[in-house]
C-alpha cells in the first residue's frame, strides 16, 4: 500500500504491519507509565485502614467517578475533596491497578470516628434538652471539626439570646469505649446572666440620652418589648456596633473627635446590670473650604457642585461619606473600577477645618468573567439573570451594587453577598466574583386561627420560594415559587396550589398557574357557595415600581344548600355558573415596606370581561397611600371603586361590610337586600377609609379610623352612604399581624343599627 505523492516526498514512509505493532507496543508502555491517560475504570474497590465505621455505600455516594468512566485526574481530585467534606473520612488516597482491559480504582480510607455520644458540662441556666435541639449532631453519624465548631457557636448564640452575654463554650473529644466511636463534651462557663436594666450616659451635653439610645440596637428590658429579640439582651458584638453608631451621631453633628471613652457594667441585681457609657464629646467644628485634588478626566467644577459638604457650613461625617460615595459612583458608572477617594482633613485655625478629597482616577475597565461561588442548590442561570452587569460591558459600580441588592432580595442567600473585583492578565479587564451562602427557602406553617368573619380555621401552608418543578427528587434551585395551602374550618374549606415561574422563556415575565377549591358557609345565613377553578397569569414589570398583570380564570361558581325559608330572590340564584374571566391590571407600588408601610403608595387599575354563563364587563380601581408623621405616627388613606355591567348572579356581585372595609357593619351587610333583609349585593361598590396608627410599645400600635362606603344595584351608580368610626390595636407578632377593631356606624341604611361591632383578623394585605 502506498500513499499518493510518496515518490516526490522523501519523508513519507510506507507503513508496514511490523511498524504498526511496534507503535501499539510503545503506546501501551506509555499508558502503563501514566504518560498516555485514557484508562477506562472497570471496577471500584473501597479498602479500609483501621475500623470500618463508615459503610462502603456511603463512601461511594460521595464519589462521582463511576465504572465505565474514563479516568480523569481532575475528577479524582474533586472526589477526594468531596470525601473530606463529607466528614466521614480522616484520610483518603486513591490509586489504580490494571484490571480487565482497564483499571481498578482503589479508594483507601481511614474512616473518621462516628459520634458515640455528646454531653454538656456547666449548664444550669439552659437545660440539656434545649441544648440538644440547638446542635446539629447525630449519635452514630460522622462528624468533624467544622460540625463541632458550628455546634459550639450555636450553643454560644443561644446563651447570648438568653441574656448570658459573658458565656463561653468550648469542646473536647475523647475515644469511646468500643469500635471507632468518639465522645464529645461541650464545656460551658455561663458567667452571670446580664439582662440590661438601664443605660446611663456620662458627660453628655450635646444630645439627650434618649436621642443616643435611639441609635443603639441594644435595648433595656421592658414589658412593651416583650416580642423584641433585643429586649434586655446584651450582645457584645452588637454593643461594639452601637459604640460606632454613637460616635457617628456626634460626627454627623460636627463633633469630629467625639468618642466613647468607656463602658462600665454596673450590677444592680443577680440577673440585671446597668450600662454606664462615658462619652468625650470634644469640640464642634465648622468647614472653611472643601476642595478636590487629582481630577483630570471630568469637570472639577461640576463635581464640586455635587458635593454635599460645603465651605462655611457645619462639618458632618455623614456628608463626607455621602461625598465619597458620590465620587465613586460618578467615576464607577464611567468604567473607572480602580478609582479611589481619600479625605484629608486639616486645621484652618481654631474649630475650623479644611476638607480635601484626594482622587486617584485610575483607568477605564471592562468586565471579563463573572464567577458564581457557593450556590450548591440554586442554579447558575437563576443568579445570573438577576445581575445588572454582563461580561464585555463597561465596568459600572452602581450596577454592581444593584446586582448585590437583587441577589440579597431573592431571599435565597445569607447576608452579606460577598463581591470581589479581581485583576486579570489582560490590562483593564476585571473579573467579578460573587460568593453566596445558601439558606433554607422552604417553610411549612400549620396551626389554627380565628376571625370574626369565618370563625375557627385550621391551616397548613407549605411554601418553597426556590422551587424547581422538574428537579426531581429535590425540586429546588430553579427560582420558581410554590405554595400549597389548606384551610379547614367550621365555616370554610380552602385548597390552593400555586406555581410561579418568574422568568418565562428567559425573560422577566412571570407565569403563574393556580388551582383552587373553596367552600364558603359564612357568606349568608340562607345559602352556601362553592368555587372550583384555575388561573393562568402573566406579570410583566414595566418600570422599577410598576407592572402589568393579565389573567385567565375558568371557574365553576355554585350556590347550593338553600334554606327552606329563603326568599324567592335567593332561591332564583341556586345552581352552577361556569364563568371564564379574563382581565388586565396595571399596578404601581412605591411602598417602603409591604408589611408596615410608612411612606409611598399602591394603586391598581384593572378591567375584566366575563363570558360563559356570566357575561359582563367589569372595571376596578383601588389605591392606598401612606404618610409618616411625628413620633412615628402613620396616616393611611385608602379608596376603591368596582363595578360590573349587566345582569349578573349573586356570585359575581359586589359587597361591603366587615373587617376588611366598613368595620362598623356586619360582614357583607351593606347594600341592597331581599324581602327577608338578606344582602343581595350590587353591581357597584365604592369605599374609602382613613386611619392613623400610633406606636404605644414595640410591635404594638393603636389605630383610629373612619370608613365610608356604598353599594348600588346598578352599574356606575351610588346607593345609600354608610360610614363608621372606630379604634383598634395592631399587634405585629411572629405568627403575623393581628388586628383588633371596634367600630360603630355613623350613617347607615334602614337594615343596620347604630350598635358597635368587634372585628378580629390575623394577617395583613401586602
Amino acid at each position: 500500500m502506498t500513499f499518493k505523492g510518496t515518490s516526490t516526498h522523501p519523508r513519507i514512509r510506507r507503513i508496514t504491519p511490523f511498524r504498526v505493532g511496534v507503535f501499539a507496543w510503545l503506546l501501551s508502555l506509555l499508558a502503563m507509565a501514566g504518560i498516555v491517560s485514557a484508562e477506562i475504570v472497570r471496577d471500584i474497590a473501597v479498602q479500609y485502614t483501621g475500623p470500618k465505621s463508615v459503610a462502603e455505600g456511603r463512601i461511594l455516594a460521595n464519589v462521582s467517578t463511576k465504572v465505565g468512566d474514563t479516568l480523569d485526574q481532575t475528577v479524582i481530585e474533586q472526589d477526594i475533596k468531596s470525601l473530606y467534606d463529607s466528614g466521614d473520612v480522616e484520610n483518603v488516597r486513591m490509586f489504580t491497578e490494571p484490571y480487565s482491559g482497564g483499571v481498578r480504582l482503589i479508594i483507601l480510607v481511614e474512616s473518621r470516628a462516628s459520634l458515640g455520644r455528646f454531653s454538656f458540662l456547666g449548664n444550669s441556666g439552659i437545660d440539656e434538652d434545649r441544648l440538644r435541639r440547638e446542635v446539629d449532631l447525630v449519635v452514630g453519624g460522622g462528624f468533624n471539626d467544622t460540625n463541632l465548631e458550628a455546634a459550639r457557636q450555636a450553643i454560644a448564640d443561644l446563651y447570648l439570646q438568653k441574656g448570658f452575654s459573658d458565656a463561653t463554650v468550648t469542646y473536647k473529644s475523647s475515644p469511646g469505649t468500643e469500635g471507632n466511636f468518639s465522645n464529645v463534651t461541650f464545656m460551658i462557663d455561663e458567667g452571670d446572666k446580664n439582662l440590661l436594666n438601664d443605660i446611663e450616659f456620662v458627660n453628655v451635653t450635646v444630645f439627650d440620652a434618649k436621642e443616643l439610645e435611639k441609635v443603639m440596637q441594644v435595648k433595656e428590658k421592658r414589658v412593651w418589648r416583650l416580642f423584641s429579640k433585643n429586649n434586655g439582651k446584651i450582645d457584645n458584638f452588637v454593643l461594639e456596633e452601637d459604640i460606632v453608631r454613637i460616635e457617628d451621631k456626634y460626627k454627623d453633628a460636627g463633633y469630629l473627635n467625639a468618642r466613647v471613652a468607656g463602658i462600665e457594667r454596673r450590677r444592680v441585681s443577680s440577673k440585671k446590670i446597668d450600662l454606664v457609657i462615658t462619652v468625650e464629646e470634644g469640640a464642634q467644628y465648622d468647614v472653611a473650604t472643601v476642595t478636590l485634588e487629582g481630577v483630570t478626566l471630568f469637570s472639577q467644577l461640576d463635581l464640586e457642585n455635587r458635593l454635599t459638604l460645603k465651605g462655611g457650613g457645619r462639618y458632618s461625617g455623614l456628608a463626607v461619606k455621602n461625598d465619597i460615595q458620590m465620587l465613586k459612583d460618578y467615576y464607577g458608572t464611567q468604567g473607572y473600577a480602580d478609582m479611589r477617594v481619600t479625605p484629608r482633613i486639616t486645621s484652618a485655625g481654631g474649630n475650623v477645618l479644611n476638607v480635601e478629597y484626594s482622587v486617584f482616577e485610575g483607568e477605564k475597565s471592562t468586565i471579563g468573567l463573572i464567577n458564581i461561588n457557593g450556590n450548591d442548590k440554586t442554579k447558575d442561570n437563576v443568579i445570573r439573570r438577576e445581575l445588572a452587569i454582563h461580561p464585555g460591558e463597561q465596568f459600572d459600580t452602581v450596577n454592581l451594587r444593584a446586582s448585590e441588592n437583587r441577589l440579597k432580595n431573592l431571599g435565597y442567600f445569607e447576608a452579606p453577598i460577598e463581591t470581589n473585583i479581581l485583576e486579570t492578565e489582560v490590562p483593564n479587564v476585571k473579573d467579578i466574583s460573587f460568593t453566596v451562602r445558601e439558606k433554607p427557602t422552604g417553610t411549612i406553617n400549620f396551626g389554627a386561627g380565628f376571625s370574626s368573619i369565618d370563625n375557627l380555621v385550621g391551616f397548613v401552608d407549605v411554601v418553597e420560594t426556590n422551587f424547581d418543578l422538574f428537579g426531581w427528587p429535590r425540586f429546588k434551585g430553579a427560582g420558581q415559587k410554590f405554595r400549597a395551602s389548606v384551610k379547614y374550618g367550621t365555616e370554610r374549606k380552602d385548597f390552593v396550589v400555586n406555581v410561579t415561574e418568574p422568568w418565562l422563556f428567559g425573560q422577566r415575565l412571570a407565569f403563574g398557574v393556580e388551582g383552587f377549591y373553596h367552600e364558603y358557609r359564612f357568606l349568608s345565613d340562607y345559602y352556601d357557595q362553592r368555587d372550583i377553578g384555575a388561573e393562568l397569569s402573566l406579570r410583566k414589570p414595566l418600570r422599577e415600581h410598576s407592572y402589568l398583570r393579565g389573567y385567565y380564570r375558568p371557574q365553576s361558581l355554585e350556590v347550593y344548600d338553600i334554606a327552606s325559608d329563603a326568599s324567592e330572590q335567593i332561591r332564583d340564584e341556586e345552581g352552577k355558573y361556569l364563568q371564564h374571566l379574563i382581565g388586565l391590571t396595571y399596578t404601581v407600588d412605591t411602598r417602603d415596606d409591604v408589611y408596615l408601610p410608612r411612606r409611598g403608595y399602591r394603586v391598581n387599575i384593572g378591567a375584566d370581561y366575563s363570558f360563559g354563563d356570566i357575561e359582563a364587563p367589569g372595571f376596578k380601581v383601588d389605591g392606598k397611600t401612606f404618610y409618616n408623621g411625628p413620633l412615628d405616627t402613620i396616616l393611611s388613606i385608602e379608596g376603591s371603586f368596582r363595578t360590573v355591567d349587566g345582569d349578573v348572579p349573586i356570585v359575581a356581585r359586589e359587597f361591603l361590610g366587615g373587617a376588611n372595609n366598613l368595620r362598623g357593619f356586619d360582614y357583607r351587610d351593606v347594600g341592597p337586600r331581599d324581602d327577608n333583609g338578606e344582602p343581595l349585593g350590587g353591581n357597584t361598590a365604592a369605599f374609602a377609609s382613613a386611619e392613623v396608627t400610633v406606636p404605644v410599645m414595640e410591635k404594638v400600635r393603636v389605630a383610629f379610623f373612619g370608613d365610608v362606603g356604598t353599594v348600588s344595584a346598578d352599574s356606575f351608580d351610588f346607593g345609600d352612604i354608610n360610614s363608621d368610626v372606630g379604634i383598634g390595636l395592631r399587634l405585629f407578632l411572629p405568627i403575623g399581624q393581628i388586628n383588633l377593631d371596634y367600630a360603630f356606624p355613623i350613617q347607615s341604611d334602614e337594615y343596620n343599627d347604630s350598635s358597635g361591632r368587634f372585628n378580629f383578623t390575623i394577617g395583613a394585605d401586602f
